[in-house]
């Protein structure tokens, strides 16, 4: 059994790594809507044309403005019939998504455990183009990594636009990217969604997380917290 696993007994099962694909859909996120929900359809095609790799990476997409929202729970997502669609308007709270992502995986875990399944650790993936409206994000962030927590998740941040490069840094463990000057706002939620998929197709062939080293059109970030 490696440290990443979580929940599990003596039996052997078969790996799956329980992922949360976070996005910024908060006011300044509205010139691109349409772009998010293309994006989502795209995230669930290659989902569905992969079945190796949505057994392994459980997936379910969060949604962050003002508020948080599960737009897809964790399930197979051979048996989603519909996709919801984003809508982007308010603030960036970032507090209610990581709150949010702590109390899906404090429910997600034992739930695949159940279901016969060895859990790693939960991987998040954020990807924003803003800075937290919320004061007291830093304490939400914390919590949700915080090693005193069993399940506590390794985090991506992906950012463009206004996001800050020292926030990125401080809202990751593994890897944080920002998008170069130069690279315009549809490319850079094009490539951070690519991204994300390469990384799950890598990790559900080796049957452990796999982060990128690099991303096209982002510059990595060194991170401020390592876990």
């Amino acid at each position: 059994m490696t440290a990443d696993a979580l929940d599990q007994d003596s039996v052997i099962k078969s790996k799956c790594l329980p992922t949360y694909l976070v996005f910024d859909i908060s006011g300044s996120m509205k010139p691109h809507e349409a772009l998010l929900n293309d994006t989502l359809e795209f995230l669930y095609n290659v989902l569905v044309e992969n079945p190796r790799v949505s057994e392994f990476a459980q997936v379910s997409i969060i949604s962050f403005s003002t508020a948080a929202q599960v737009v897809v729970e964790m399930t197979d997502i051979q048996d989603l019939r519909a996709l919801p669609q984003f809508s982007c308007g308010g603030s960036t709270n970032y507090s209610a998504a990581f709150a949010a992502v702590q109390q899906r995986i404090d429910q997600d875990v034992p739930a695949l455990n159940a279901g016969g399944k060895g859990v790693l650790r939960p991987a998040v993936f954020m990807m924003t183009d803003g800075v937290p409206t919320d004061p007291g994000w830093e304490a939400a962030f914390q919590n949700l990594v915080a090693k005193s927590w069993r399940r506590h998740p390794h985090v991506i941040s992906y950012g463009f636009g206004e996001a800050r490069p020292d926030v990125l840094a401080k809202i990751a463990t593994k890897g944080a990217f920002i998008a170069e000057k130069n690279t315009e706002s549809k490319t850079a939620i094009t490539e951070a969604v690519t991204s994300m998929l390469r990384t799950l197709v890598a990790s559900a062939k080796a049957e452990q997380l796999q982060l990128p080293t690099e991303v096209e059109g982002f510059t990595t970030i060194p991170l401020e917290y390592m876990d």
